[in-house]
């Protein structure tokens, strides 16, 4: 059987440069404010250049949430290729890619829902992948544990791009912990007792019920 030849990697194409391009602006400036001029500029091509290969920007930005997935999948199997062989494999490294960010797309994620472009056509790459991403994490491990796990994963991943987790970062850490154990289906390690926030939020509440209630300032007497 014939090997595919191996290729020398040179330097990127103007293809390369000009999706780079738009994905670090998009990072900065958000997927609206992206112009095919500012597009050109930042890649060092011409703006024919960039329109041969986009002649409209909802195709520039197509291509590069085709790019947000690619590195996504990249992510998913490398982690996987560091886990041993299991039937929780695909599972465990979905989960591990996405809280620890290993794509590094949430800073780009978080600029495109902020701005609604995650409605639009261009989105299209990124709404397949999530169509086709359960499937592929579940087929050995069976749906309730991994409809469980992606729910709980993505539920954590949307909290923090858009900065509301109440979570500190030891429960951060443990909430991650009691993921691996569901993917596992094992006994779950005893957690910090520290952790719970509800002796907190009652002591709390005690406190503000035993403060002494404001006095209601007097009205001050207007003079004659």
């Amino acid at each position: 059987m014939d090997l595919p030849k191996e290729t020398k990697r040179g330097r990127p194409s103007a293809r390369d440069k000009i999706l780079d391009a738009t994905l670090a602006l998009v990072k900065e400036i958000g997927a609206p404010a992206v112009t095919l001029d500012a597009v050109a500029e930042r890649a060092g091509v011409s703006k024919g250049g960039l329109l041969y290969h986009f002649p409209f920007k909802e195709e520039l930005l197509t291509a590069a949430n085709e790019t947000i997935v690619s590195r996504l999948l990249e992510a998913r199997k490398v982690e996987a290729a560091q886990l041993p062989d299991s039937p929780s494999r695909a599972l465990k490294a979905y989960v591990m890619s996405s809280v620890y960010d290993r794509a590094g797309n949430d800073t780009l994620t978080t600029r495109m829902l902020s701005a609604g472009s995650m409605l639009k056509e261009s989105a299209d790459p990124i709404r397949r992948y999530w169509k086709e991403r359960f499937p592929q994490i579940a087929v050995d491990i069976g749906f309730d544990r991994a409809a469980l796990v992606h729910a709980a994963t993505e539920g954590l991943w949307f909290m923090e791009v858009l900065r509301l987790s109440p979570f500190s970062e030891s429960q951060r850490a443990r909430l991650v912990e009691i993921l691996m154990s569901i993917v596992d289906d094992s006994v779950l390690p005893p957690g910090d007792p520290e952790l719970n926030p509800v002796p907190l939020y009652k002591e709390a509440q005690a406190a503000e019920a035993a403060a002494p209630a404001p006095k209601a300032k007097a009205k001050a007497r207007r003079s004659t």
